[in-house]
């Protein structure tokens, strides 16, 4: 296992991490997945799992090595509601679960408290004005947490947060696809815009834990990836190792033997590991005719945040557990649309979003 070392402190990271957002309690060996990382050399933990049963099965495999030997986040932000992740923004709630999973997973404390998913402006208002930013704070006196976290899609958001400055890392979507401009026009998730962003995390020493680095696993295959070519799983990682600012790279997993396709990454020859070979082949063409999150479409007259409602939607399609929740907790959704085609003029690739936002609306139900 290679190790980072956190640019604001002295911990030594592993470049893969692994995320507990796919297993499920009762058909997945949670605890043995843990188990299973911590024996490669994974010592850093998402801890936004997607089902509430996963906590009390993380407390034996912690328990076994020194709690200095490994690294967690731990969200504010994410509740739970039936067993199931949701989503909430309410104060009490947010300090009470946040409790009690440090005390179910007897971890103590978490050594990086994380604002939850903070994609919109209406969401960065409300973190810091009403409460949430200061319970971080106190925690962080307090030594429950010990560094400040925030996680978010929007470049422009995690901007903001870096300017206003305390924070010693941050969780992005992060990958090849997501960064992918060709011919400095069809820029997909705002290219330059998201280059600017690392260069400015790693001038101000906050570091990037990346999710999101097979693009919900569209870029495994050549018939989903929004780019037209598949990368191989070592070449999604190491093409997120080498952005800057980037400590680590998190991972989902369900089974052990997931985690040995990962750390082939260490053991793989620099043919196998040159994703810029098969990117030379990548193509964002005119007619693609689907959403890839750009936002050239914006601004929307009925205020939608396109580019995000589509990317929930993808996300949730291809089994990401939490997608729904953050879907939920947009200000506006995909059922507001009047049919008026603004963003259909306005977009690059030609996609029908009128008949994709109908689409949306009914599948979540909103």
């Amino acid at each position: 296992m290679q190790m980072r070392k956190l640019p604001q402190g002295d911990e030594q990271i592993s470049v893969i991490g692994l995320g507990l957002g796919i297993a499920k309690p009762g058909v997945d060996d949670v605890s043995g997945l843990v188990a299973g990382a911590l024996e490669r050399g994974i010592n850093y933990f998402d801890l936004c799992c997607a089902y509430e049963g996963s906590y009390a099965l993380l407390e034996a495999p912690f328990a076994e090595v020194p709690r200095s030997s490994f690294f967690t986040q731990l969200h504010l932000g994410a509740t739970y509601k039936n067993g199931d992740y949701a989503f909430s923004r309410k104060l009490e709630k947010i300090r009470d679960t946040f409790m009690r999973e440090l005390e179910i997973t007897g971890i103590g404390y978490t050594d990086f408290g994380m604002l939850h998913c903070i994609d919109e402006e209406k969401d960065l208002d409300y973190v810091l004005t009403k409460g949430i930013y200061q319970l971080a704070q106190d925690l962080k006196t307090q030594g429950i947490i010990r560094h400040l976290g925030f996680s978010t899609h929007n470049p422009a958001i995690a901007r903001k947060l870096l300017e206003l400055g305390g924070f010693d890392l941050f969780m992005f979507s992060l990958n090849a696809a997501f960064d992918f401009q060709q011919d400095g026009e069809l820029a997909l998730g705002e290219t330059s815009e998201r280059e600017e962003l690392y260069r400015l995390a790693e001038a101000k020493k906050v570091a990037i834990s990346v999710m999101k680095p097979f693009a919900g696993g569209q870029l495994l295959k050549a018939q989903s990836s929004p780019i037209g070519v598949a990368l191989s799983v070592v070449q999604c990682l190491k093409y997120v190792l080498d952005r800057p600012a980037v400590v680590t790279a998190i991972a989902g997993a369900a089974k052990v033997e997931e985690l040995d396709d990962y750390l082939k990454l260490f053991t793989a020859s620099e043919e196998e590991l040159d994703y810029g070979a098969v990117m030379a082949h990548a193509t964002q063409a005119p007619n693609l005719k689907r959403c890839v999150y750009c936002n050239h479409c914006a601004p929307c007259p009925k205020k939608l945040n396109v580019g995000l409602i589509n990317k929930y939607y993808d996300l949730a399609l291809m089994g990401d557990n939490l997608a729904r929740e953050h879907y939920l907790n947009l200000e506006h959704h995909a059922s507001e649309c009047n049919d008026c085609g603004h963003c259909v003029k306005r977009c690059p690739f030609k996609c029908d979003q009128i008949a994709r936002m109908h689409e949306i609306a009914a599948y979540f139900g909103r």
